[in-house]
């Protein structure tokens, strides 16, 4: 088989590498490839990581031994030293150092040297200046040493940013939200069904009583009513499924609003299987390490650590070209030149058409002052894609530093001719920074990364045709389970249930006192929704007997309060619980989705007696994921969703009390 090859498109020219065949390589001029290596020698050479953490490491434990015998101020020059070493060195991350000295800053916490641990977590920055736990540290230790309310918010709101960008850029908060979103509509659909039982449940026991009367079974008539509702229960394997029974059930008597939230939860309930499976499985292939060394290795930045991994991919896959592209970005920003333009050149070899490569080599050359080999490398670029605005605005830039403004003025033309808007963007970037105009490097796109590592995956008969009936019969396969099936069949009864309702109008409750009543018990003319009684007392007028009438009401206060508190206990437990009660089912089930996907998210172990009791493995564990404890907890999931959870909370039950006032 063909080793799989890297091209560009014109669509996306952003960097983003596509999987194509590889084509014959373009003829056209080539530079000075002798005159170009030796030029790029004005960058640092030959990296060695052997080296680089020797010496990291000796200036690391001689600074520990200063701290040992209590020498702060060798220390502090050691620690100054440790810094020189980064900037000469470039080094903007190293993980391993950065944790050490967050762990150490918590140990001096402890102590109550305060300083100390500040001084420990400046450092820290050195190695890893993102990182949200060095935010977390410092916050605590503002706090704990009376730095101030503001100081201490804002290193919390630092925090809290460094610490979604990292979860998102990982892919973990989007894992983590795929799961939590299958798991809330499931208990969305629970939580439903239950609320409509209990409004609709007097309504269907009381067609289950009428046709038994209708039959001469007026003494079985009550039990027939409950044995209906709760028929699932007679049986420990039935039993799961009672939420989508009572769907069913209640779908004839409820309103249309109800029935149609309830058949899209039914459709929920269908592809939950199937959308859990792709979740776990996407979970699966983030979580593993090559592609975890190959996103951050996306972003380009120089990180020894990182150079290593992607050396050990490159190696166990020389076919891929894809590893080997990231591999020269690290060494071209670490400022490698030689070793990032002979990975580059590598590239090309297996993929002449990667235009992406010759965009980067010329970069290489226009950051050594080479402006002419650069030129020819945008050119060879254009050549392979004529429409890349990355290749005409850097060739741009190359022809300006040459003092060729007329065919650099040519270039950037044909660039907006192109896409203007995009050659705008980069032209004011640099505007607006106030720095010099400088070329931008072509990148790798995650889904480039993803795509690329999907061979062999859980996804993978999902996503490429196989010889077994293509993608089509495997997404098919995925709704052979019993969920999907039962919830299948549930849709089919709910569907019988309103054609029998459309054929004789279902029971329902009185709006005023609650009884229920139904074509039996009340003529079809009469299309209010109250009762005989309540009829005679509110819309005719025309009065009844004093003793019925203090009755009434007072059966029709009792409703109304013994209402009130339920709706109230039920949205102060799940909000959205009383908008359902209350006839407004679309907007509860919404707060109903938000409430549990907040909780889920923000604290799954709380649904572990859930997964115990049913013996289902839900797979919670999956909620929690992260390499090592951090030192200062903080869940990515915990800060989209405890303000979440706070809003719905808020939204369900305000409401509801001003209701309840008025």
């Amino acid at each position: 088989m063909a080793a799989t090859a890297l091209s560009g498109s014109a669509a996306a020219d952003s960097g983003v590498i596509h999987l194509v065949a590889p084509s014959p390589e373009p003829e056209g001029e080539r530079p000075a490839e002798n005159g170009g290596i030796a030029a790029l020698r004005e960058g640092r050479r030959g990296f060695d990581f052997d080296t680089f953490q020797s010496r990291l490491e000796g200036a690391w434990f001689q600074r520990k031994g200063y701290l040992a015998d209590s020498r702060d101020a060798d220390a502090s020059r050691q620690s100054e030293l440790i810094r020189a070493f980064c900037a000469e060195e470039d080094i903007h991350r190293v993980e391993g150092a950065a944790a050490a000295l967050v762990a150490e800053a918590r140990r001096y916490l402890g102590e109550g040297s305060h300083e100390k641990a500040l001084r420990s977590l400046e450092l820290a920055d050195v190695f890893d200046p993102s990182a949200s736990q060095i935010h977390l540290a410092r916050a605590s230790v503002l706090w704990k040493s009376g730095g101030g309310l503001l100081r201490t918010g804002g290193e919390l709101f630092r925090a809290a940013k460094a610490q979604l960008r990292e979860a998102w850029t990982s892919l973990g908060l989007v894992n983590d939200l795929a799961l939590v979103l299958v798991f809330a509509l499931l208990g969305c659909l629970a939580a439903f069904s239950l609320l409509l039982v209990l409004r609709h449940q007097v309504a269907v026991r009381h067609e289950v009583e009428e046709e038994m009367l209708r039959r001469g079974a007026e003494r079985w008539a009550p039990a027939a009513g409950w044995a209906l509702l709760l028929l699932p229960l007679l049986s420990w394997i039935a039993a799961g499924w009672i939420a989508l029974y009572w769907l069913v059930v209640t779908f004839r008597v409820s309103g249309k609003a109800e029935r149609l939230v309830a058949t899209v939860l039914l459709l929920g309930a269908f592809v939950s299987v199937p959308a859990y499976r792709v979740a776990v499985a996407i979970y699966g292939l983030t979580a593993d390490p090559v592609v975890r060394t190959s996103l951050a290795a996306a972003s380009g930045r120089w990180d020894p650590d990182r150079v290593v991994k992607m050396r050990e991919l490159v190696e166990a896959h020389p076919e891929q070209p894809i590893y080997r592209f990231l591999l020269a970005g690290l060494y071209k920003n670490g400022r490698y030149y030689e070793e990032a333009y002979r990975e580059y050149k590598q590239v090309l070899a297996l993929d002449p058409d990667t235009y992406h490569a010759l965009v980067n080599l010329g970069n290489i050359f226009f950051h050594t002052g080479q402006y002419s080999e650069a030129a020819v490398m945008y050119k060879r670029a254009i050549a392979v894609e004529p429409e890349s605005i990355l290749a005409y605005y850097d060739l741009h830039l190359a022809q300006s530093e040459a003092f060729n403004f007329k065919e650099a003025e040519t270039s950037l033309n044909r660039a907006r001719d192109i896409d203007p808007k995009a050659i705008a963007d980069l032209l004011s970037r640099h505007a607006k920074e106030g720095d010099r105009p400088t070329v931008v490097d072509a990148g790798v796109g995650v889904g480039t990364i993803v795509r690329a590592t999907l061979s062999g995956g859980q996804l993978k008969g999902w996503l490429e045709s196989g010889r077994r009936g293509g993608p089509g019969r495997e997404i098919a396969l995925q709704f052979l389970n019993p969920t999907s099936v039962v919830a299948l069949l549930a849709l089919v009864a709910a569907l019988v249930a309103l054609l029998s309702s459309v054929r004789q109008r279902p029971a329902r409750r009185c709006a005023r006192c609650g009884r229920p009543f139904c074509h039996l018990c009340k003529s079809a003319r009469d299309a209010n929704d109250y009762c005989t009684q309540c009829v005679h007392l509110f819309v005719l007028g025309d009065g009844l007997a004093p003793e019925t009438k203090t009755r009434k009401l007072y059966e029709i206060e009792r409703h109304d309060r013994m209402n009130r508190f339920i709706r109230r206990i039920a949205s102060t437990v799940l909000p959205g619980a009383g908008d359902v009660l209350k006839g407004k089912p679309a907007l509860g089930a919404l707060l109903l989705f938000l409430w549990l996907t907040a909780w889920i998210a923000w604290l799954p172990e709380l649904f572990v007696p859930i997964q115990r009791f049913t013996g289902a493995d839900l797979r919670l564990d999956l909620l929690r994921s992260g390499s090592v404890p951090a030192s200062f907890p903080l869940c990515p999931a915990a800060l989209v969703c405890a303000p979440l959870a706070a809003a719905v909370w808020l939204a369900g039950n305000l409401r509801q009390r001003r209701r309840f006032e008025a």
